[in-house]
């Protein structure tokens, strides 16, 4: 035990890190992966320094494409969007705005991580790394709203889309229903939002009043579908 906890603080590979190019076989990953991506390793610590090869003979990465500052979108920080994500990093000294998109995901053969070091020009914020792993969960159990439910928001989604992308950075959205059947037009979803942000946002008043403008938007769009009935929304830390 005290050998594997040794191993974990030895190494520099964690859940997180990037890895460079250059430690990759020819091949290894399509061309459509450039050199200006970044790889983003998203398995579990555990795993990338498990002694065994034959119990954990890869480890998993997501590519991360830089993006232009006019690209960002609040719609898909935060893990909102089960497709894509977008995050900042530290790199050389400044930010910048990156994006991953859920089917980018490789596994490679564990060995390559003992051939080379990490690239320390890069580094995601721990509280960035703790999103991207859940978001990837997620991709797998997360839920399904009803059809009848989606038709109803339809005449809205366009109008919400814009307002999240504008200023939905630092919100994620929840919904408790009354019900998630598939309900007939005569009878009605009732549902509870809460808009969360993390604490900091409240500390800065322009970010909080971008958030509470997220509430207000929900609910006067709401206001007016067909079939749903807005019993509360908050905005909460």
């Amino acid at each position: 035990m005290f050998a594997f906890v040794a191993s974990i603080l030895e190494s520099e590979w964690r859940q997180g890190t990037v890895l460079p190019h250059e430690l990759l076989p020819d091949g290894t990953l399509p061309a459509s992966v450039t050199s200006d991506t970044k790889l983003l390793v998203i398995s579990h610590d555990c795993d990338l320094v498990n002694g065994s090869y034959a119990a954990e003979p890869f480890f998993e990465i997501f590519v991360a494409r830089p993006k232009p500052p006019d690209a960002r979108d609040g719609s898909i920080f935060r893990g909102k969007s089960p497709r894509r994500l977008q995050f900042d990093v530290e790199e050389n000294g400044g930010s910048r705005l990156y994006e991953i998109d859920v089917r980018e995901k490789y596994r490679i053969d564990r060995r390559v991580l003992e051939t080379g070091t990490k690239d320390a020009t890069i580094r995601v914020n721990e509280s960035d790394v703790l999103v991207i792993a859940k978001w990837a969960a997620r991709r797998y159990h997360r839920p399904s709203f009803p059809t009848a439910f989606v038709d109803r928001i339809a005449p809205i989604k366009a109008k919400l889309n814009k307002k999240l992308k504008k200023d939905g950075e630092d919100v994620n959205v929840y919904a408790g229903f009354n019900t998630l059947e598939e309900l007939p037009v005569e009878e009605t979803y009732r549902i509870i939002l809460r808009v969360v942000i993390p604490v900091e946002v409240c500390e800065d008043d322009i970010r909080e009043q971008r958030a509470n403008s997220i509430v207000s938007e929900m609910e006067k769009l709401l206001a007016v579908c067909k079939g749903i009935e807005l019993e509360d929304a908050k905005l909460v830390a």
